[in-house]
């Protein structure tokens, strides 16, 4: 079974959900506000999400469509969590959440990842397409705070971690390495990391690079590969450029698959039935192939 959260309900990830699950089918347990669905369904006049499982926390709640609902949306994401815990199998898609709302309800979160990190330990942030696809060694970090984590434990540490899911649920699937600094460093004369740090440990593991990050993902969109970025904007940038609306986010490092579209809470658009249900499609259908591999 899938469990969706809907995100915030102020946003745009009731719409999305509700027009995504006219496309496919499956076993989905929603959680979530079920005025905030019910409100799109009249706007948008779809009903199939009513064919599957429904979980409201609190049915009683004031939702303001456009508006921020830090504690509710957070709420849905601890619901999920409970049923992970106690369930069968599952694959988790969550809808997008605001992380200055998380913080404002007093939840020390920068959102999902943030808290998977926290409370599972180290996790790895990526994104697929049927393009390119990215791996993030750095997400939410100012980039000097990035730049320290650059060395040769860390960058061993996070292999380990992420090549046998990659492995085991995109089998085949081949990883570029991108580089730190312009041109590759040009030898070391425009900075030591690849020289020192990222040649020798992808060579250890049998990768190619580092590879210039001007060129790496034409590379990488042209032969379907993964690109290892090592910081948020670097491989976020051209990623979201060619696939905002058809990509989607994976976290890798936890006992169940978890995806979720890779775009925002939309409250400027929220409820005007603008959005496009494309990210969040691909995240249902990813949670879907993924959750066959267990």
């Amino acid at each position: 079974m899938i469990l969706i959260t809907v995100g915030d309900p102020g946003g745009i990830g009731p719409e999305v959900i509700i027009k995504a699950l006219e496309k496919i089918d499956g076993d989905f347990w929603i959680i979530g506000s079920r005025r905030a669905f019910e409100y799109m369904e009249e706007r948008l006049s779809l009903f199939k999400w009513r064919e599957y499982r429904f979980l409201d926390p609190e049915p009683g709640a004031d939702i303001q469509i456009g508006k921020p609902h830090g504690r509710l949306s957070f709420l849905y994401f601890q619901k999920a969590l409970e049923i992970l815990k106690t369930e069968g199998k599952f694959a988790l898609v969550t809808g997008p959440v605001s992380k200055h709302a998380w913080m404002a309800a007093g939840q020390n979160f920068l959102g999902h990842t943030d808290f998977f990190e926290k409370e599972h330990g180290k996790v790895v942030m990526a994104f697929w397409s049927r393009g390119m696809k990215v791996a993030l060694y750095t997400h939410h970090l100012p980039l000097k705070e990035a730049l320290k984590k650059i060395n040769p434990e860390g960058l061993r540490e996070f292999l380990t971690l992420l090549l046998p899911y990659l492995e085991h649920f995109f089998p085949g699937d081949e990883i570029l390495v991108s580089s730190v600094n312009p041109h590759a460093g040009e030898g070391g004369e425009m900075g030591r990391e690849e020289v020192d740090i990222i040649q020798p440990i992808a060579r250890d593991f049998g990768l190619e690079g580092p590879l210039p990050s001007d060129t790496v993902f034409l590379r990488a969109e042209m032969e379907g590969k993964w690109v290892l970025a090592f910081f948020h904007d670097i491989g976020l940038a051209p990623f979201k450029l060619l696939h905002f609306e058809d990509g989607a986010e994976i976290t890798f490092g936890l006992p169940w698959p978890r995806t979720s579209p890779c775009h925002g809470t939309g409250f400027d658009i929220a409820g005007r039935g603008e959005a496009s249900e494309g990210s969040m499609l691909t995240a249902i259908k990813l949670a879907q192939r993924m959750l066959k591999g267990l």
